[in-house]
């Protein structure tokens, strides 16, 4: 367990700390049962338009002719939609392929073997350098390498949302309430990573205009950005889920769920918000580079 963390377990446990201190009224709680949301699938749309939109500016030529001839005009944004658009028929025609959006991995249980999170080969770490490997035949049929790039591309997307790399036993957040903005709406933790930070962080900027500044930003980091394997950038991501996205929280212990409604603080909103425009800017330039060798 991340020590940080060991600690925070500790004071909860501790006598005289009423669980339901920073809960909110039971009102709040009813209204949680009713607004919560279900299972969410990923990245929100934009937030997978936007990581499509920012690694178009950085394709080689190579990538680009090569990426018309596979699916014509159909832009980076739009490819990036296809598997939550096609969930349910693809959880026909291709079994498992629901959990190939994220990795199970457990928040305090870093060295937990991925055999035990990913039954199968069923999740996103196996699952994209499977597709990605299809997308690089150049010798696979047309249709295979165009159902691999979907793959790819949304793949790659999802896992720096950080809930789609880390869990505790709580779904990836999708059974935590928490309250988000001044009136205290409910919202999922897992639907607040995947839309109303991202909205927060884009604020009144076009999708198109938000996915230039990131890429902008992080010009100068964009070799470092690129390098490492996709496995490094699923522990980075795993470890802002346990450093940012739990132990931000409140009142958070390994394992337990967290009391009723979590009101959430303005410095993990501030934080928060600031870890998602890193994020999406990350699986940009990451999809840009994995494109440029993939497809160059």
């Amino acid at each position: 367990m991340h020590p940080s963390l060991r600690r925070r377990c500790r004071a909860l446990a501790a006598p005289g700390v009423p669980s339901s201190r920073r809960a909110l009224p039971a009102l709040a709680l009813a209204a949680a049962l009713v607004l919560a949301p279900g299972l969410a699938a990923a990245w929100s749309a934009p937030g997978h338009r936007i990581v499509g939109l920012a690694a178009e500016q950085l394709l080689s030529g190579d990538a680009r002719r090569e990426l018309r001839a596979l699916v014509g005009d159909e832009s980076l944004a739009d490819l990036g939609l296809y598997l939550d658009a096609e969930r349910d028929r693809l959880a026909r025609e291709l079994p498992g392929s629901t959990k190939w959006h994220f990795d199970n991995r457990p928040v305090c249980d870093a060295a937990a073997p991925r055999a035990r999170y990913c039954p199968d080969g069923h999740c996103a770490s196996v699952q994209f350098e499977r597709w990605l490997r299809v997308l690089a035949d150049r010798a696979a049929p047309r249709e295979r390498r165009v159902l691999a790039l979907r793959i790819v591309v949304h793949v790659l997307a999802d896992v720096h949302q950080p809930l789609h790399a880390a869990d505790n036993r709580d779904r990836g957040g999708n059974d935590v309430n928490v309250g988000w903005g001044r009136r205290d709406q409910v919202r999922s933790l897992h639907r607040l990573w995947d839309r109303e930070l991202v909205d927060a962080a884009m604020g009144r900027e076009s999708e198109r205009g938000f996915a230039m500044r990131l890429v902008s930003e992080r010009r100068r980091e964009m070799a470092r950005i690129q390098g490492g394997t996709f496995a490094q950038w699923m522990d980075e991501s795993y470890r802002l889920a346990r450093d940012v996205v739990y132990e931000g929280l409140p009142p958070f212990a390994c394992g337990e769920r967290l009391p009723f409604i979590t009101r959430l603080s303005e410095d993990y909103r501030r934080e928060s918000t600031r870890t998602i425009r890193l994020q999406l800017a990350r699986a940009g330039i990451r999809l840009a580079g994995v494109l440029n060798r993939a497809l160059g």
